[in-house]
């Protein structure tokens, strides 16, 4: 039995082909410009249509960015793909291919995943921190989703972190990758275009002045973040994914800086429990497929 899983992550949709156990038997990847869902199954249907016959597709997984109603199929909120909102995206597909569709938001589906099969697979109760160009993620209690009343459970990014002449700045502000690189760029007077984050560590580890600096204190926004996590739902663990969490050194410098701020803490002693994601790039399609199977049987 095998099922057609996507992913959508801006203008490339990456797609497998998966058996219910996660095994991913063909991977393809798909560019689209389209500006109205209906386009971009246009595209989508020659590709699908070769699949269907090859592998004997039995049912679509959707991850997608926005805050899904995995019940209505209804895309809320905002996000890089416009097009994708405000009616039933759930429906076009079933109506299209005539075959059982789930979808999910992303952050959810790599929560999913590491709860199935990963990091959190021994935990009851984690928390997923997603560090990209925002800050993202998702809370997971007894292998569900735990997503609030208004469908944004998880979105660590939008919390406050501190006020800058009487304006807001979040967590997604100072902690994703894309703030370590504005960091860099401003304290090195370059064109933010020329740094990216494995740049910046690689400076990071030549001991480049400045960029010790920087990448001081973008931890220290990041661990902060973290504690703050940790005393709002108290999870087990926090499984932080991204590729930043690539980095060899990134959860010992975490928490060296939770030991700093733990130190200068006299009642809320309890320190987060780091881990990394296992799946990385191919959490969401894993994800994407648990969801699926949890709907569908």
């Amino acid at each position: 039995m095998n099922y057609l899983v996507l992913d959508f992550g801006g203008s490339a949709v990456k797609g497998a082909v998966m058996t219910r156990h996660a095994e991913i038997v063909e991977r393809f990847t798909l560019t689209s410009h389209a500006k109205t869902y209906e386009a971009w199954l246009d595209a989508f249907t020659p590709v699908f249509e070769q699949y269907r016959i090859k592998y004997n597709i039995l049912g679509i997984a959707v991850s997608t960015c926005g805050a899904v109603d995995v019940d209505t199929g209804i895309i809320h909120g905002g996000s890089a793909l416009p097009y994708i909102h405000g009616f039933d995206v759930k429906s076009l597909y079933e109506d299209r291919f005539g075959l059982p569709t789930e979808l999910e938001n992303d952050a959810c589906c790599a929560a999913l995943a590491e709860s199935w099969l990963g990091a959190g697979s021994d935990s009851n109760h984690f928390a997923l921190v997603v560090i990209g160009t925002g800050v993202g993620g998702a809370i997971v209690t007894h292998q569900q989703i735990m997503k609030g009343h208004h469908l944004h459970g998880g979105e660590f990014g939008f919390s406050i972190m501190e006020y800058r002449d009487g304006k807001p700045i979040t967590l997604g502000y100072l902690a994703s990758t894309l703030a370590l690189v504005e960091l860099a760029a401003s304290a090195l007077s370059v064109s933010v275009e020329t740094l990216n984050g494995l740049k910046v560590f690689e400076m990071y580890e030549q001991q480049h002045p400045e960029i010790v600096q920087v990448v001081d204190q973008w931890i220290g926004y990041l661990a902060t973040g973290l504690y703050n996590i940790q005393y709002s739902i108290d999870p087990e663990v926090i499984i932080i994914g991204g590729a930043i969490s690539r980095r060899h050194d990134l959860l010992a410098l975490i928490n060296h800086k939770l030991d700093c701020i733990l130190a200068d803490i006299q009642i809320a002693k309890v320190r987060p429990v780091l881990k990394v994601t296992k799946f990385g790039n191919d959490a969401n399609l894993i994800g994407a497929l648990k969801h699926y199977m949890n709907k569908q049987g």
